[in-house]
């Protein structure tokens, strides 16, 4: 059983590091990346918006592993609630998987235009920034199913362990998306892939978290 929850960690973070947010915020990175002449530049950004990401991670652990350690008097109660909420957000997510921007996942403008600004700072600290409030703004669209792992491990030995795992799986798309854009590839081409296949992608994101959902109830 450990090693099916070591493969399901690993493969939802991959699955993380190719839904169609995450893939629209490194396209629209591509700008401050191709700016970065200097190859240490380059490394300041990148390091800088993962390190980001990772410390949101790292955030949101902490407060959904303490309150589940409070509701624990509860559980068998409220593990069936938070199914419920998971398994209706991932329809949800099927549901809307053709529209352009979701009602309830979808991103208030000032947000935007507030990440945008901090993208054309071209710099690692901005960067990091960009990498938390990312994450922490964006948790409902693709972060859902990382807290079903959360609430499936919480109470397990190894629960750190599967949360570096976790983040290993989606830290080596996000990688390799940042390494072909310095490589030359244009930010228009990463998007172009990203509206081709957002439909598959949303409905994957879907099943998955869905998948996870019953996984709870059953396990």
């Amino acid at each position: 059983m450990t090693e099916v929850n070591f493969i399901i960690a690993f493969i939802s973070g991959l699955l993380i590091g190719i839904t169609p947010c995450i893939l629209l915020m490194l396209s629209a990175f591509g700008t401050s990346i191709v700016l970065s002449e200097e190859r240490k530049s380059f490394l300041t950004i990148a390091i800088g918006l993962i390190s980001g990401m990772i410390i949101a991670y790292i955030i949101i652990s902490i407060v959904v592993i303490n309150a589940f350690l409070i509701l624990e008097k509860v559980y068998s109660f409220f593990k069936y609630i938070f199914a419920g909420i998971l398994i209706f957000i991932g329809i949800w997510q099927i549901i809307e998987c053709r529209k352009e921007q979701s009602k309830i996942f979808g991103t208030p403008q000032k947000v935007k235009t507030l990440l945008k600004d901090f993208m054309q700072k071209n710099s690692g600290f901005y960067a990091f920034l960009v990498g938390i409030l990312f994450v922490l703004i964006k948790i409902p669209c693709f972060g859902t199913i990382y807290l079903a792992l959360l609430e499936n491990l919480y109470n397990n030995p190894l629960l750190y362990v599967f949360i570096v795992v976790y983040l290993i799986g989606m830290v080596i798309p996000i990688l390799l998306v940042l390494i072909l854009l310095r490589l030359g590839i244009e930010s228009s081409k990463i998007n172009e892939y990203r509206l081709k296949y957002r439909t598959h992608l949303r409905i994957l994101n879907g099943a998955v978290l869905i998948f996870l959902s019953f996984y709870l109830l059953i396990f």
